[in-house]
């Protein structure tokens, strides 16, 4: 057991409702939730493997469970199970019907050389990320429902629609998606095939409800833009420094891991006090 910790490591309770959701049969003599929080480590402060402090486990061990658990969805099945539990926490359907959809273009760095392109209208060369999230004037949770990186010379609207086929048909959380959100470039091919093919209606604010400097706030879509920089807040997905897609996805899905995995431990720790204060009102 190590003595030294770190902002990145998972509380007692935050290790429970992640502990029950891994399977692995292969035997170390390195527990877990060591395992968890040094991937955790990597991906908040952005350092490289070999890089990983001494207190944590070799960084081998560390880089095969992180692939193992990209390769077979164990963080997928993680991050779709926290977020149903944190919105059976809230009050909200566990299913949520209205999603926002955005894409971030990315530089690469020289270890990301693999599926990258020039984007002409940002002027750099990369990745694009594409983010779906659950978001309505009532629902501004930002919960990253899937998510999936291609070339950054990759046109949105064309590439979200040949993508969302590729979803998994499993996913929960898109079973009664009806309405999405987006900004123009995903108007055209993407509104028509989403209409045709999967019965969703795509709607693209025309007339912003705010407008701050330079910049316009369209209706629900500043839900995801407040995602895709609470995604950025980790080092490790400033940039794109992973070899290959699946890598760069995964961390930007346990990005989404640690802040959901502290919202439900703030949560439940807000109702413990709440409770306790309820109780020593009573008694005095």
């Amino acid at each position: 057991m190590r003595n030294k910790t770190y902002s990145s490591d998972l509380s007692a309770k935050s290790w429970q409702s992640i502990e029950k959701l891994i399977t692995v049969q292969r035997k170390s003599k390195w527990e877990l939730k060591a395992i968890v929080d040094s991937i955790l480590y990597l991906t908040k402060s952005g350092c490289v493997w070999r890089d990983l402090p001494r207190c944590f486990p070799p960084w081998p061990t560390v880089f095969w469970y992180f692939s193992k658990w990209t390769a077979d969805g164990t963080w997928k099945n993680i991050s779709d199970c926290l977020i149903v539990d944190l919105r059976e926490k809230v009050g909200k359907p566990v299913q949520p019907s209205v999603g926002i959809i955005d894409s971030q273009s990315v530089k690469n760095s020289p270890t990301a050389t693999e599926s990258t392109g020039i984007d002409g209208g940002k002027k750099l060369k990369g990745r694009k990320r594409f983010f779906l999230v659950a978001g309505t004037p009532v629902d501004t949770m930002g919960s990253l429902l899937d998510s999936f990186l291609v070339p950054a010379n990759c046109y949105d609207g064309t590439t979200a629609l040949s993508c969302w086929d590729k979803l998994p048909v499993d996913n929960i959380l898109l079973d009664n998606l009806r309405y999405v959100y987006a900004d123009g470039t995903f108007g055209g091919q993407f509104k028509q095939g989403m209409d045709r093919q999967f019965e969703v209606s795509v709607i693209i604010p025309k007339v912003p409800i705010a407008k701050k400097g330079n910049v316009c706030i369209q209706k629900n879509r500043w839900i995801v833009e407040r995602t895709i920089a609470w995604t950025v807040n980790n080092r490790r997905c400033v940039k794109d420094y992973e070899r290959k897609t699946e890598h760069a996805n995964a961390f930007l899905i346990i990005a989404n891991i640690r802040r959901i995995v502290r919202k439900i431990y703030l949560k439940q720790l807000l109702r413990f006090l709440g409770t306790s204060h309820k109780k020593a009102i009573s008694l005095r």
